[in-house]
């Protein structure tokens, strides 16, 4: 992309910010003077929404030699593919390695080789659905064949993972049926072979509790989409392992919500349990949270919603125009706002930015991965710039937020080192 597209391309994702337009396009002024942190993007992948139905979940990895590998599964009008894309210049500029015949794939490195969990869509001979393991050992352009670690129905995009005692934790979605759908937890031994499926071991799966009258809004009516939860992250907080989901009440009009769950692993059986709904910025949409050791926080890349019961009908000029509003575009599944926070204990959550907000409400920064860069903090999103509406994402972007650790305050009390004696 030169830098005239590029150029272009920013200006269209937020108009709003560039050209003090409201969302009804009336001339507008609210005062607002904020500055994301990391709107300038460079484009990784990009599609015309005519030749896609969407790009889905990407994830991002960094390998010992520096190169960036981005993972973007892509939904075209025909099978469902994984591209594969590098940059050796920090995100700069990225060109497309490899094609994988999968539903989605999840990167992590381990000792130099770069893996991926993917989930097959028919690919013969594995079943659809089931969790395979692939394993690249030159940055991505060539895969080993993959092995099925296990059999069943599941998915997730890049979410937070976690390793304790010498064991990889990542929790996937178990979709026995939609309304059972619910985390299971898999456990590597990483002194082993990962590509060993002895290797691994995996939790019982936890179906979806349901959500009690008190948290729902009874003048909100409709059923898109359905309650369920969806996208676990694993995290290991002060040595407990525990998992954190996304939770979508109907119509989404209940913002900020998570589902936790806690795991208990004797070395033999892995057991995962549901333990209480709790708060959780953005947690209505894909959230991804990672754990930094130099600051000893985790971090946080979510979506916030400006309006999540709908009380000022904020509309997008296109959808009123054509008479079709996409499916949830209720408030509460806003997805302008690609926003950063931290927080000590997994739990309680302190805001550190907006990282890009999109301009429409058709447009999104969504979705999105995150990896810490040095002093750097490394975003991907499924982003909808010129898509048919802010689900069905044609571009997968890539941030960089600078000196990221300057946006936190010490969350942990100060030492004196002598009592207070007033």
């Amino acid at each position: 992309m030169n830098r005239r597209d590029f150029i272009k391309t920013v200006a269209s994702a937020v108009p709003a910010a560039t050209v003090g337009r409201c969302l009804g396009g009336e001339s507008h002024s609210t005062g607002a003077q904020a500055a994301p942190l990391a709107q300038e993007y460079t484009v990784v992948l990009s599609q015309a929404a005519s030749e896609i139905r969407k790009i889905d979940g990407p994830g991002l990895a960094k390998m010992p030699d520096g190169t960036l590998v981005a993972v973007v599964t892509v939904e075209p009008r025909g099978p469902t593919r994984v591209q594969v894309a590098e940059s050796s210049d920090g995100g700069q500029h990225w060109k497309l390695t490899a094609q994988l015949p999968y539903n989605a794939a999840v990167p992590w490195v381990h000792r130099g080789s770069l893996y991926v969990f993917a989930h097959p869509k028919g690919t013969k001979p594995y079943r659809e659905d089931d969790l395979l393991l692939l394993r690249s050992d030159d940055n991505g352009k060539t895969w080993s064949k993959p092995v099925t670690l296990f059999e069943g129905h599941f998915w997730n995009v890049q979410t937070g993972m976690a390793i304790r005692e010498g064991r990889l934790y990542w929790s996937a979605d178990d979709y026995v049926a939609t309304s059972k759908r619910g985390p299971r937890v898999v456990v590597c031994d990483l002194s082993a072979d990962p590509m060993n499926p002895k290797s691994w071991r995996i939790s019982n799966h936890v179906g979806f509790p349901g959500l009690p009258d008190s948290l729902l809004n009874p003048n909100m009516k409709g059923s898109y989409p359905s309650q369920r939860m969806l996208e676990p992250n694993v995290l290991n907080v002060g040595g407990r392992i525990r998992v954190l989901a996304a939770v979508k009440p109907p119509l989404q009009a209940t913002t900020n919500l998570c589902a936790v769950f806690d795991v208990t692993d004797d070395g033999k059986d892995v057991k995962l349990s549901f333990t209480q709904y709790h708060p959780m910025p953005g947690g209505q949409v894909k959230f991804c949270i990672v754990w930094d050791e130099v600051s000893q926080l985790f971090w946080a890349t979510l979506n916030l919603a400006a309006d999540g019961q709908d009380r000022f009908r904020m509309e997008d000029p296109r959808e009123k125009r054509s008479g079709k509003k996409y499916n949830g575009a209720i408030g509460g599944n806003d997805r302008r706002f690609l926003m950063l926070f931290y927080g000590l204990d997994g739990l309680n959550w302190f805001p550190a930015g907006c990282i890009a907000r999109a301009g429409r409400l058709s447009q999104s920064f969504m979705y999105p991965s995150h990896i810490v860069d040095g002093d750097d903090l490394l975003v991907v999103a499924r982003s909808s710039v010129n898509g048919r509406n802010r689900h069905d994402a044609d571009t997968c972007t890539f941030h960089r937020v600078r000196q990221f650790r300057k946006l936190a305050m010490n969350l942990r009390p100060d030492e004196t080192g002598q009592e207070d004696q007033s």
